[in-house]
């Protein structure tokens, strides 16, 4: 087969810039190796922090041939890929950890029939929550579907170990997984990359009929296959030994030098140096995997020499783990520290290690509560440990605790839980890191989490409050499950309207089960359109089949707005934007049986009201479609707006001033320096949306043109969003 090094030309973005040397994120580094390993269908799912993998490649798809695709969901793109390999062809998807429970129930039946080219799972685990679910360790998932795992400590790491993992699968025909985490998929740093090549003559995509891999019609078939995977995921290993020497390698020196060659795919691995040893009985070691690996380096930066006589191995496969180079290291320590962030995966097996070999080694981690199991690392928190390591060894203070390490507060909506000591309050016995009293404990500031302004979402939930209210009941009575995406923002003061948040397209069917334990007052479920074709129709025939009384409402902007405007099948436009059959909820809605079905606009607010109380006392299952683009262009939707401060009686009789505490919008803003409350209108976000003048009781909130008489142009965009914009482009 031969090949033909691309040449850059108008489709250059930022994974093709010219030179050997690019500035690239995680997710894009790994879509850069991709591409330059020969892809043809790259598929996905769009979830903050790996939505950038897919989109970097999307302009230049046509260029290098490639297939690119945003799926309706995460299975759905495991799919898609896994047709590509099966045909001989080599694949690529990505997504978010919670997509990985998506894909579950067809990765476990992919993995163990296997591939015919190579497929890589780029999954990004969001170690401390910053996008939205829950902390999840994707890890657990290689182990259950037997598939090798690679997880990169940086930006080059990632770049490199996706390029072993196309070799590793095709090698061996497992697919394999590259396991990024937010720090890593959002790092960006300037790393040497290879040539863009692409086969002259194309591989032709073949499938052959044999049943006994590609089904599971047999429970001997099955047996087989289970056996295969097994055996596929130990030659990735023996593979990974024998080509990855950057993958796993142990730092002896205090200089930081590694006992292994640099190239992954040139030398193989050579055996590893001892080390000497300190004061018998207190030799420390460090085992460290993933990020955590660049903070041990900056560390070591700071005091090379309480690195001297420590060594560190870094893993890089973490499934399977590498046990021969372990049980090395662990015969030359007394005490090791395992770095890993989310569970304890990689102590678990040391410490199954150490008991195997007889080897007489303390273990310092999550087990003991020298590190937590939530939240990620930091350099911060790692010297923390080292320090306390320190004392608990009785070796010279070298480390200073910088100050108490603590998470985030979180959105300043959301009250603060009080710890949990246990089951029955009782304190539960863990090492604790000590910290000091000198010192004050340093929190990262309070961000609230709001809907952006005029967000048709906004209008959306405050119509429903005030339905809630008509029809004589309180946010308090009345339950509406929430779903993924922009619709979940509707949890926050002042709208505090969804009570729950699950998983893709679930509101649906947990409204449905509520209403069947037997809660009599009215139940709503609402989703976005992305989330309602994701896997939301599912839970909408459910509850027509089971005919229960609920109304589900979907806010349908046409995209998948919160992970940056990617096209849904109800937007018309194909990944690559050219123009595509429209899908109509409406008309899916009707086809699942449902007979209430309203679309409006949500900025006509009495007309949304009304309707919204109709959905909620019709019988079965009602379906009120809030229809309306996303805001964030910025094209104003009425004439602009502000406050009469002669009219305006905020402090005088209007104490309240529901203008801005029962909107909640951004472009709202409350000034309490002056003798009174001021009210103004942040002119350069505002999008007129005219829910504040809705709102004001006084009539104090008016188009600027009857203000001063000057006429506004038409639709025009506010500065803000124009050089945004620039920029982005």
């Amino acid at each position: 087969m031969t090949y033909a090094v691309c040449q850059e030309d108008s489709a250059v973005n930022v994974l093709t810039m010219p030179g050997k040397r690019l500035f690239l994120t995680g997710d894009e580094a790994v879509a850069r190796a991709a591409l330059e390993c020969g892809i043809d269908v790259a598929t996905g799912y769009p979830g903050n922090p790996s939505t950038k993998a897919i989109t970097s490649l999307i302009p230049i798809a046509k260029q290098y041939g490639i297939t690119v695709e945003w799926s309706v969901n995460e299975k759905v793109a495991l799919e898609v890929a896994t047709g590509a390999a099966w045909t001989g062809k080599r694949s690529f998807v990505a997504m978010k950890m919670s997509g990985v429970n998506v894909m579950a129930d067809s990765l476990l039946s992919i993995a163990h029939s296997g591939v015919r080219g190579a497929m890589v799972i780029y999954t990004v685990d969001d170690v401390g929550v910053y996008y939205g679910m829950v902390e999840q360790d994707t890890r657990y998932y290689a182990q259950l579907a037997s598939l090798p795992l690679l997880m990169p400590a940086s930006p080059e790491e990632a770049y490199r170990m996706t390029r072993l993992a196309f070799a590793l699968s095709e090698q061996t025909g497992a697919p394999v997984f590259v396991l990024g985490t937010t720090a890593v998929a959002n790092a960006i740093t300037a790393m040497k990359v290879g040539q863009i090549e692409r086969e002259t003559e194309k591989r032709p995509a073949s499938f052959p009929r044999d049943l006994a891999t590609f089904t599971k019609a047999a429970p001997q078939w099955c047996r087989d296959q289970h056996a295969d995977a097994i055996k596929r995921l130990e030659l990735a290993g023996e593979l990974c030994r024998a080509m990855a020497n950057d993958v796993n390698y142990l730092v002896v020196s205090e200089s930081g030098e590694r006992t292994q060659a640099q190239d992954p795919f040139i030398h193989p691995t050579p055996p590893f140096v001892p080390a000497g040893r300190g004061e018998e009985g207190k030799r420390p070691g460090i085992v460290v995997a993933g990020v955590s690996f660049s903070y041990v380096q900056e560390l070591r930066q700071r005091a090379p020499h309480w690195f001297a006589d420590v060594p560190v191995l870094k893993l890089g496969m973490i499934h399977p783990l590498p046990r021969q180079e372990i049980e090395y290291f662990l015969s030359q320590v007394d005490h090791v520290v395992i770095l890993e962030e989310l569970d304890p995966l990689i102590e678990t097996q040391v410490l199954a290690i150490i008991a195997e070999n007889g080897l007489h080694v303390r273990v310092h981690g999550k087990r003991n509560g020298l590190l937590p199991r939530v939240g990620d690392y930091s350099l911060e928190l790692i010297q923390n440990a080292l320090a306390t390591l320190d004392a608990h060894l009785g070796r010279a203070p070298t480390w200073t605790h910088p100050h108490q390490v603590s998470n985030a507060p979180g959105m300043q909506e959301m009250p603060i839980r009080s710890p949990s000591n246990g089951k029955n309050g009782h304190a539960l016995p863990m090492l604790k890191t000590p910290a000091p009293q000198a010192r004050p404990t340093h929190l990262a500031l309070a961000r609230s989490l709001e809907f952006c302004p005029g967000c048709p979402h906004r209008m959306t939930y405050y119509a429903l409050n005030r339905a809630i209210e008509q029809l004589g009941y309180t946010k308090d009575e009345v339950i509406t499950t929430g779903d993924v995406g922009c619709t979940i923002i509707g949890m926050n003061a002042p709208l505090d309207t969804c009570w729950t948040e699950v998983s893709m397209g679930a509101s649906t069917g947990i409204a449905q089960g509520m209403k069947q334990a037997g809660i009599e007052r009215p139940v709503l479920a609402a989703m976005g359109d992305g989330t309602f074709y994701h896997n939301g129709i599912a839970g909408l025939l459910n509850a027509v089949q089971s005919g229960v009384n609920l109304t589900l409402l979907i806010l349908d902007n046409s995209r998948n707005a919160m992970t940056g405007m990617q096209p849904d099948p109800g937007t018309g436009k194909r990944t690559d934007g050219s123009p595509s059959v429209r899908a109509n909820i409406a008309m899916i809605a009707r086809g699942c049986g449902v007979e209430f079905v309203k679309r409006l606009d949500p900025y006509q607010l009495p007309e949304m009201v009304a309707t919204l109380q109709d959905a909620m006392r019709s019988p079965g299952v009602s379906v009120v479609i809030a229809e309306a683009p996303c805001t964030t262009q910025g094209i104003l939707i009425h004439e602009p707006v502000q406050v009469d401060q002669q009219a305006c009686l905020a402090g005088r009789g209007c104490e309240d001033t529901p203008c801005y505490h029962k909107v909640g919008c951004p472009s709202v803003l409350l000034s309490l320096d002056h003798v009174k409350p001021l009210v103004s209108i942040d002119s350069a976000t505002c999008v007129a949306c005219g829910l504040c003048v809705d709102a004001c009781p006084y009539d104090a909130i008016k188009p600027v043109e009857q203000l001063n008489g000057q006429k506004s142009q038409d639709n025009p965009v506010f500065a803000g969003v124009q050089l945004r914009h620039m920029v982005q482009e």
